[in-house]
């Protein structure tokens, strides 16, 4: 690429990002309707929380708005409820949406119990708040975020402030007994929900999910709380109303056709939420819940991580122009170097590296207590178990690597023609070069979200600003991950580069995709199974959580293998793509997840 088509890009990148920041906020605000504020406060059992308030225009001290927590589940941050608080804030409600402890940018607790109180810390909080109806504040959760939502009724029972007038648990059983008292409650209860919702027959044996309406839990709640009597089925998707303690309170299950994590993204459960709500708390302004905007802003938040990806790509090689980096791009680059080896054994090695990658998934994530929820080696569990699933799979490239080497003995690989041999200096400044374009592509991520309150995700891919903590917790990570995407980038660059039908772009796409392979074998073999039974494969000992960690990453794989083709025609330096995807990788992994001192 000419410095000038270079620069070009370069110009999109930022743009494309600055289109993101602007056009998501204008979402977020409803077109400045709506403020949002970055808000922090220290809650009474001493913890620090932190969330965004998103105050309608029209709520006053003089019309007070009603107002809802939004909660993300265990493992995730605040921005996992953008659907809904953007959705909610809107139809003039006042939203606060929390990160629990431990998790964004709230402060990081030892054990369970700052979590489970962060909705009804944050309740507190829009108590106080003197243009909140403190008489109308609902709660809704998903995952963990719904059992905190549960364990805020039982502090706002012992409290005596009974400012908790509507819960809405998303994606996790209700309490089945009568604990809500005159309470308005909903449960938005997927049908494929691969988490909640377990029921079981006489004997113990597990049912398959769409039955879980049907179940004596699911009908006792309905009744509010009392074993149902008779032949009569409460149905899913009504609301069902009975006067206690003189007040009509409301109990509702929605069923959507959706998995646990689809709560995250999915119009029907927005759509469930946006009418518990109004029917609760009466919305100041009511929109119909059909019509529905926060997928705009995954539209604008797509052109973010697009721009992000471009940036990373087109600065390197505006730094590289640089006297001091110019020792780390090799003086001829004939881009990378051609497979002329044996053919077949191309088509194996990828096979081989896919199988090693999905069959080795789930016993290194369990050898390294991956879900395990207490203070543990390394502070992060979940990243733990991936950075060394991910070095596990770099170092069977390596050994594919060494086997490549000795079937092509008539081909042998020049090590410094492909630049896998490098001198320490160049490897230092390589490692350098790499921090710097970190550095710049991610103070787009901060811009963002000071000036904006958004971040680049969607769904579960979030490219999030980050609390500088997470620095020192993700520095053991990257070198342990690293093993991984440097033996990937040397392997596509160095290695398994063929032309297929004489295009290059063909072959990128064939190791994008190899590389994903693992996360996605899985996934499938879970899903697939899933769907057709309504049981899972993997279950016990938290594996269904761990398969949902590979969501994010048959995304990333593909893209972290775009990024080395890219990184590796401007420089033939294998190592600096493979460091650069090492360090983002893992900073949105540290910053998107739970972590434990």
């Amino acid at each position: 690429m000419t410095k000038c088509k270079n620069n070009l890009f370069l110009v999109v990148a930022i743009a494309l990002m600055l289109v993101s920041m602007i056009g998501a906020s204008l979402v977020q605000t409803g077109g400045s309707s709506v403020k949002v504020t970055e808000v922090s406060w220290v809650g009474s059992d001493g913890y620090q929380r932190s969330g965004w308030l998103l105050k309608p225009k029209t709520a006053t001290a003089e019309n007070t708005a009603p107002a809802v927590v939004t909660s993300h589940g265990f493992l995730n941050n605040r921005g996992m409820q953008d659907l809904n608080f953007v959705e909610l804030s809107r139809r003039g409600f006042v939203v606060l949406a929390i990160d629990m402890t431990s998790h964004g940018d709230s402060e990081i607790t030892p054990g369970m119990s700052g979590m489970m109180n962060s909705v009804w810390e944050g309740v507190n909080f829009l108590a106080d708040i003197n243009y909140v109806d403190n008489t109308r504040i609902g709660v809704t959760g998903h995952s963990f975020g719904g059992f905190s939502c549960n364990f805020s009724v039982l502090s706002d029972e012992a409290n005596g402030s009974r400012y908790v007038a509507a819960v809405l648990v998303n994606s996790m059983d209700p309490s089945y007994d009568t604990s809500y008292g005159n309470r308005d409650v909903g449960v938005v209860a997927g049908q494929y929900d691969e988490f909640a919702f377990n029921i079981t027959d006489e004997n113990g044996v597990a049912q398959p999910k769409p039955e879980y309406i049907n179940s004596k839990s699911a009908q006792t709640f309905l009744n509010f709380g009392n074993a149902p009597t008779g032949t009569t089925e409460l149905k899913a998707d009504t609301v069902y109303t009975k006067n206690i303690d003189g007040r009509d309170a409301i109990r509702v299950i929605y069923t959507p056709s959706i998995i646990h994590p689809w709560a995250h993204f999915s119009a029907r459960s927005t759509k469930a939420t946006i009418e518990f709500f109004d029917a609760s708390l009466k919305a100041p302004n009511p929109i119909d819940s059909s019509n529905q905007v926060w997928q705009w802003k995954v539209v604008f938040n797509i052109l973010g991580i697009i721009g992000f990806v471009m940036f990373v790509i087109t600065f390197t090689a505006v730094l590289l122009r640089l006297p001091f980096f110019k020792s780390v791009k090799r003086t001829e680059i004939s881009g990378p170097a051609p497979a002329r080896g044996k053919q077949w054994w191309f088509w194996v090695s990828l096979a081989l590296a896919a199988a090693f990658g999905a069959i080795f998934y789930l016993p290194i994530m369990q050898a390294t207590k991956a879900a395990t929820f207490a203070p543990t080696f390394l502070d992060q569990g979940a990243v733990r178990g991936i950075s060394v699933w991910a070095a596990c799979c770099g170092l069977f490239t390596l050994l594919l690597m060494f086997v490549t080497k000795f079937i092509n003995k008539e081909e042998q690989i020049d090590l410094a023609a492909t630049g896998i041999k490098i001198s320490l200096v160049n490897l230092l400044k390589t490692i350098l070069l790499a921090i710097t374009v970190v550095i710049s592509s991610y103070l787009w991520v901060f811009m963002a979200d000071y000036f904006f309150q958004v971040d680049f995700r969607v769904w579960v891919l979030a490219i999030s600003r980050f609390n500088p903590v997470y620095i020192r917790i993700a520095i053991p990570f990257i070198l342990i991950s690293s093993v991984f995407y440097i033996a990937s980038s040397i392997s596509v660059n160095c290695f398994n580069y063929r032309k297929i039908a004489g295009k290059e772009w063909l072959n990128t796409l064939i190791l994008a995709v190899a590389t994903g392979l693992p996360a996605l074998i899985v996934t499938l073999i879970q899903y697939i199974h899933f769907y057709r039974t309504g049981l899972l494969v993997y279950s016990a000992n938290q594996t269904h959580l761990i398969i949902v960690w590979l969501f994010p990453l048959v995304a990333i794989l593909p893209i972290s293998v775009i990024v080395a083709r890219k990184l590796y025609k401007k420089t033939g330096n294998p190592y600096l793509p493979g460091i650069i995807n090492a360090i983002i990788v893992t900073l949105i992994s540290c910053a998107n997840t739970c972590t434990f001192f």
